[in-house]
């Protein structure tokens, strides 16, 4: 049996396709959704009615801890073969996505699988990922994002940039982009799919780690992979479709430069959190 831990944050609607699409599997499943602060006793209830579990929290936690209170529930309940975590604005439309699942695993034995994430807007596929390895990339990027902090707290940096940017684009061909086309092991998956084995949660049962609030799980991910030598696969036989940003642009609107500070902040202090755990031994 394979769990699925779906985060919901404000938007009902692309976490209601999200359901839809789950429920249409084949295969046996549980449903937990895990709302961070957000819905209505109401909006609670209509959940309820579709899912297994709906895991209402007191304040918003953000990804890392919220999803690791939804896999605890989970686990503890129903002690699945699979965890899959998904961003609530993500579609599955593959019938046989569970038994494609256990087929990759008895060949592979894997902690974590990620999916082929297919975005509207995008070819290719945005799994695997290219991780920040060492410290020395880790200060690199806590200095780029530190430069864009100053020019979204200027309106007038802002303005310079957006047009920079409509010039870049108007001028410069967008790369072509291929990912994702053959199978890779011990590599970095992108948060908004994952799919943890009961070989990885009997290991750890905080699934992320938990210090983080928004940004840069997966690299943290990755280098909990590579220091204790566990077995990440990308496999492009199982497909996840993600609509990219949901949570976000209902959280923000059209407020722009702010939810670009919010988000450069956020990652920051990811990065840093990154840092010191690369530090350790």
């Amino acid at each position: 049996m394979t769990a699925f831990i779906i985060l919901h944050y404000k938007n009902i609607q692309d976490t209601k396709e999200c359901i839809q699409s789950i429920k249409k599997l084949n295969g046996a499943k549980k449903i937990v959704v895990v709302d961070n602060a957000t819905l209505n006793e109401k909006e609670r209830m209509e959940f309820q009615k579709e899912v297994d579990d709906v895991l209402c929290l007191k304040e918003n936690i953000g990804f890392a801890k919220a999803n690791n209170e939804g896999c605890t529930l989970a686990i503890q309940k129903y002690k699945p073969d699979f965890l899959v975590v998904i961003n609530n604005d993500t579609i599955i439309k593959q019938k046989n996505f569970l038994e494609k699942i256990f087929k990759i695993y008895q060949r592979k034995k894997f902690d974590i699988l990620g999916p082929k994430i297919i975005c509207p807007e995008k070819s290719g596929s945005v799994n695997p990922y290219r991780p920040l390895k060492n410290i020395n990339e880790v200060d690199e990027e806590i200095q780029y994002q530190k430069k864009l902090a100053k020019i979204y707290q200027n309106s007038i940096l802002y303005f310079l940039l957006k047009i920079y940017i409509f010039l870049k684009s108007k001028i410069v061909s967008p790369p072509i982009f291929k990912n994702g086309e053959k199978e890779e092991q011990n590599v970095a998956l992108h948060g908004c799919a994952l799919i943890f084995s009961q070989k990885y949660y009997q290991k750890h049962m905080d699934i992320f780690i938990k210090d983080t609030f928004l940004y840069h799980e997966e690299d943290l991910l990755y280098n909990r992979i590579m220091k204790e030598h566990l077995v990440s696969l990308y496999s492009p036989e199982i497909e996840i479709i993600h609509k990219e940003g949901g949570s976000l642009n209902t959280l923000f609107q059209k407020k722009d430069r702010q939810k670009l500070l919010f988000r450069t902040k956020e990652i920051i202090k990811s990065l840093e959190i990154l840092k010191k755990e690369m530090a350790k031994e």
